[in-house]
């Protein structure tokens, strides 16, 4: 589970005023280099480094060895290609993010399902337990 919130919180857009809030460094560094467009080799997870230096310009998603992340990663830059996620509730929360269906309802973590649909309508980031996850979600709603 922990894997997949990680995933949600850098490969979402972020407002820096949030990122501080974050206690994980690698999602607080990630945030920042969002925020920034640089930075990303303040992160030591390889896979998270990489999909951030694919989100701000530096490289492509082929340098992320898991498979997932790598999918999520091409699916957001082409706007499509979920279905290749083979993780459940990461390949939902991607056709949400992409446009693929409703997908919110369909990820089965109460949390990841709740930073959904605040991400979708604006609100709601009071319903998610995980700090740093429910103050990425008040980063990124109004």
């Amino acid at each position: 589970m922990r894997l997949i919130i990680a995933m949600l919180l850098m490969l979402s857009g972020y407002a820096y005023a949030g990122c501080e809030n974050i206690k994980d460094d690698d999602q607080r560094n990630y945030c920042r280099a969002q925020q920034s467009g640089n930075g990303c080799e303040n992160i030591k997870n390889d896979d998270m480094r990489n999909a951030c230096r694919a989100e701000t310009g530096g490289s492509g998603c082929e340098n992320i060895k898991d498979d997932d992340r790598r999918n999520y990663c091409r699916a957001k830059q082409r706007g499509n290609g979920c279905e290749n996620i083979k993780n459940d509730d990461m390949r939902n929360a991607c056709r949400a993010e992409t446009g693929g269906g409703s997908g919110c309802e369909n990820i089965k973590d109460d949390d990841q399902r709740n930073y959904c649909r605040a991400k979708q309508s604006g609100n709601g980031c009071e319903n998610i337990h995980n700090d740093d996850l429910r103050n990425q979600c008040r980063s990124v709603t109004p």
